[in-house]
């Protein structure tokens, strides 16, 4: 039915990638819910009066790139809760302590908030789980490098959350750049739904590699590799393919190519190399392994899929790779868009292989008696 493989592939993986992000009324409460943390801070008037005291996302929030967990659990969103003055002589420890101390004042939070490592977890129970990590910015020059308070280390450790996201959003410019050489900026993949949230290859192709993850360690969660690692790796590797399938397979071969004979890989933040995401493998040879394991079977699995023939034989790996239902639900989609074009005679192919769902030029009609899936 499809043009080629590629294309009904890039569909389903398009499909299921919506599925697995946060809903758009699910991302309005969270920002009505950090705004009103940030509000509840701000007046505090023991430590942060008269403080200039900034709330913005981080993580997968911040780039789009959210996954919903497996098994019914919550999803996990990353908040900063950046206060503009400097981190010098100041106790990391008080820190954290002052945002724990000022939350549970709030009869609400009260019973919500979990003391964690570097942040303060507020969960909002059947809904989503808020990590609050608070910051000072490093210096005052003109980036966006921040101190964050650490436990463990009983110190400041570096980060960046908005350079990291800018970072990101960077590198989804090869994409339009590949889209306009090949003068394919104007054409939209079909079938066209207009509740599918389409995104660029890139952010499909982190939501689905953190899927896999959270698949492949199912019984054994804490040798998965956290998400940054994953989403650093996808936009370092990441060459401008214009499919989400392509755009998989190099990375995850990338990867593979870089893996070091000696020693171990080493992932920074691009935008502040002081900040090792990779640093849980120090000293956890087993957890590094684990994710070595975790790449190669994923490159397997990859190689099998696009030597498939026949969508049954498809959509079987594709289960085994991001479960049964997400894809059962993607492939039924597919199915009643694709028919419902064609039997309204508004189903086309492109001179580029794309299908579109009106006439346009160089385009050829797709038949009605054309079955679907074979």
């Amino acid at each position: 039915m499809f043009d080629n493989f590629n294309n009904q592939l890039d569909d389903l993986l398009q499909r299921v990638g919506q599925k697995l992000q946060i809903s758009k009324s699910q991302r309005e409460l969270a920002e009505n819910r950090y705004l009103s943390v940030g509000t509840w801070l701000s007046k505090d008037e023991t430590y942060f009066k008269g403080k200039d005291v900034l709330i913005y996302p981080q993580g997968s929030l911040s780039i789009n790139t959210t996954v919903k967990p497996r098994k019914q659990q919550e999803y996990d969103l990353d908040l900063v809760c950046e206060i503009n003055e400097s981190w010098q002589g100041k106790d990391p420890i008080k820190l954290l302590d002052s945002i724990e101390r000022r939350l549970r004042e709030h009869e609400t939070y009260k019973k919500m908030v979990e003391r964690k490592n570097r942040c303060i977890r507020l969960n909002y129970a059947n809904e989503f789980h808020m990590d609050i990590l608070p910051a000072h910015p490093t210096d005052k020059g003109n980036n966006t490098n921040v101190k964050v308070p650490d436990r463990k280390a009983e110190d400041w450790k570096d980060s960046n959350p908005k350079g990291y996201a800018q970072w990101f959003n960077d590198q989804l410019e090869q994409y339009w750049h590949v889209l306009m050489e090949k003068k394919a900026a104007s054409i939209q993949p079909l079938p066209i739904d207009e509740d599918l949230n389409r995104k660029p290859p890139l952010k499909r192709a982190v939501q689905l590699i953190k899927r896999y993850r959270d698949i492949y360690f199912e019984d054994d969660l804490e040798f998965a590799p956290i998400s940054i690692v994953l989403t650093t790796f996808a936009g370092m590797y990441y060459n401008g393919e214009v499919s989400v399938n392509e755009a998989i397979d190099g990375i995850l071969e990338k990867v593979i190519l870089n893996i070091p004979q000696d020693g171990r890989l080493k992932v920074f933040n691009p935008t502040n190399k002081e900040e090792e995401l990779s640093e849980r493998w120090e000293g956890r040879p087993d957890l590094y392994e684990k994710f070595l394991d975790f790449i190669r079977d994923f490159k397997q699995h990859w190689n099998k899929l696009n030597k498939l023939e026949g969508i049954k034989d498809v959509a079987t790996e594709l289960k085994l790779m991001f479960g049964e239902t997400i894809i059962e639900e993607s492939l039924k989609e597919q199915a009643e868009l694709v028919e419902k074009n064609r039997t309204a005679n508004t189903l086309f192919i492109a001179s580029s292989g794309v299908l579109v769902a009106a006439s346009k030029e160089n385009t050829v009609q797709v038949r009605t008696n054309t079955f679907y899936g074979q």
